[in-house]
């Protein structure tokens, strides 16, 4: 995207901060806040003023007098590059799912300690989804956190658990070894169910997606009233809930350059992570 791309809309400040970060063309670069001025036409008191802003929240980084595209940029491109991929190849098997059940058929990511929804087929006997997509929910609660969380190493299981607990206020209820037994068991049969976690009379069935290097890569989920998710149709919409699952990993291992994108993407992202010495 180019300068002379940027829309302009009803919040100047944001046009601003979005024309800021456009005049870096090279991720390697280095700019000061002059040639920040002088790219986009910003006085240099407002490039200075949100250029630190945008330093804040990582978006930018210091390096010296100069600026430079921050690591939160990263962060957020590799969550966009993987849930795309991943909801490309999904939407078909969540469409055959919501048809097959006639409920809502979700698509789920983890995002650190939550969870993302990316996708939402809904079910036409529902006004609205119980989840929109943009949502983070907690990891610590419900079929797809406990999905996304179960083929995880198990110290990353609990810390991910833990940090979810504390982040949605559930510290001092939360029993972490029965949640990480009850992951054990989600592992064992494939899949995973919740009855009125997250709200009182939702219910739902989750299987998990992996890529073609068995990494998991998100949580295919049925979510429906409790009082249509009955011990019946539990027994019913499960394997089909596995199905959509098992058929949208499939495609994704048809796909190897998806995954090339991803192994590349974690092992930047484990670099920047790990300390020196």
């Amino acid at each position: 995207m180019e300068l002379s791309d940027i829309r302009e809309t009803k919040v100047g400040v944001l046009d601003k901060a979005v024309t800021i970060l456009l005049a870096f063309t090279r991720g390697d670069q280095a700019l000061s806040p002059q040639e920040i001025a002088e790219r986009t036409d910003l006085p240099l008191p407002t490039v200075y003023r949100l250029a630190q802003a945008l330093s804040e929240h990582g978006l930018l980084m210091k390096e010296g007098p100069r600026f430079r595209l921050g690591m939160t940029l990263l962060r957020l491109g590799m969550l966009v590059a993987e849930g795309v991929d991943v909801r490309q190849q999904a939407m078909r098997h969540l469409k055959w799912l919501n048809e097959q059940t006639g409920e809502n058929a979700e698509l789920q990511i983890r995002q650190e300690e939550t969870r993302l929804v990316i996708e939402v087929v809904s079910s036409p006997h529902n006004l609205r989804p119980f989840a929109d997509v943009g949502m983070l929910l907690p990891l610590h609660r419900g079929a797809a956190g406990k999905v996304l969380l179960a083929w995880l190493p198990v110290e990353q299981r609990e810390d991910l658990a833990q940090a979810s607990a504390a982040r949605y206020g559930d510290s001092i209820d939360f029993d972490v070894t029965r949640f990480l037994s009850e992951l054990e068991h989600v592992r064992l049969t494939g899949w995973a169910k919740s009855e009125g976690e997250r709200f009182p009379d939702v219910s739902a069935i989750a299987a998990p997606i992996f890529s073609a290097d068995g990494q998991i890569v998100g949580a295919m989920t049925l979510v429906a009233p409790s009082s249509r998710l009955n011990a019946e149709q539990f027994e019913r919409y499960t394997p089909l809930v596995c199905e959509a699952a098992r058929r949208t990993s499939h495609d994704l291992f048809q796909n190897p350059q998806t995954f090339q994108n991803l192994r590349t993407d974690r092992k930047r992202s484990s670099s920047l992570r790990r300390p020196e010495g």
